[in-house]
């Protein structure tokens, strides 16, 4: 199978998801739109759609996020199989009719998120530990429209993960990083590293040490998941 990969800045690759999909025989085709490459007339050629996140907002008016929001509205509506990370996952829920807006609490570290009850027997999340540490690096949230399902919530940000139609995804937390990944955003986050301070980025350096591997286990499942959930 064929993937198409938006991608909003050079350092929100889809890491570990882009290599899950790698692993077992498929083929990943990159897009940068931050740097001007522009979106095909039509997802026809690919089996799945990849977006990624960045420090744009869904609610930016540049032309390419405008386009962007054009073009996976139309993907929605076909049914192509989308599966969105934190902006990715704005987007499409913007896309969908939703609002993005401040988040009420800006999550930055690691953050449990627990299952709804749709969650508990969705295809891609049934399996996640409930209540597993996820890596959060966001600022803005998103509400639901009546089409959106929420599959994983947390209380004070409830917006977690959701399914619109079937292999459609978006995820608020990041599954797909590294230790690498998050130390360059880190070394590169000044907004992100004031807010959190010396203590807040001793923590995070902690938990990740704690909760990487597990979050990473489960991300290669949730991509295996979505992959089936595409080819049935």
């Amino acid at each position: 199978m064929n993937f198409l990969i938006l991608q909003h800045l050079d350092i929100e690759p889809p890491a570990l998801i882009g290599e899950s999909i790698e692993a077992v025989g498929h083929h990943l085709t990159t897009l940068n739109l931050d740097q001007g490459d522009a979106l095909p007339a039509s997802d026809s050629d690919y089996d799945g759609l990849i977006i990624m996140g960045g420090p744009q907002s869904a609610n930016d008016n540049s032309d390419y996020i405008r386009a962007e929001l054009n073009w996976i509205n139309t993907a929605i509506s076909k049914g192509t199989p989308l599966l969105g990370i934190c902006l990715g996952a704005q987007i499409i829920a913007k896309a969908a009719g939703a609002e993005v807006v401040d988040s009420p609490v800006r999550e930055l570290g690691w953050f449990p998120v627990y299952h709804t009850n749709e969650g508990e027997n969705d295809p891609l999340f049934k399996e996640m530990p409930d209540g597993m540490a996820v890596f959060q690096w966001h600022g803005e949230t998103f509400s639901f429209t009546d089409e959106m399902t929420p599959v994983v919530t947390h209380p004070e940000v409830p917006a977690q993960a959701f399914r619109l139609n079937k292999a459609q995804y978006g995820l608020q937390f990041h599954v797909e990083v590294t230790e690498a990944i998050i130390e360059t955003w880190i070394a590169h986050g000044e907004s992100e590293r004031n807010h959190l301070g010396i203590g807040g980025i001793q923590l995070l350096h902690k938990d990740t040490a704690l909760y990487l591997e597990t979050m990473q286990q489960f991300c290669r499942q949730m991509v295996s998941n979505w992959l089936t959930e595409i080819s049935t």
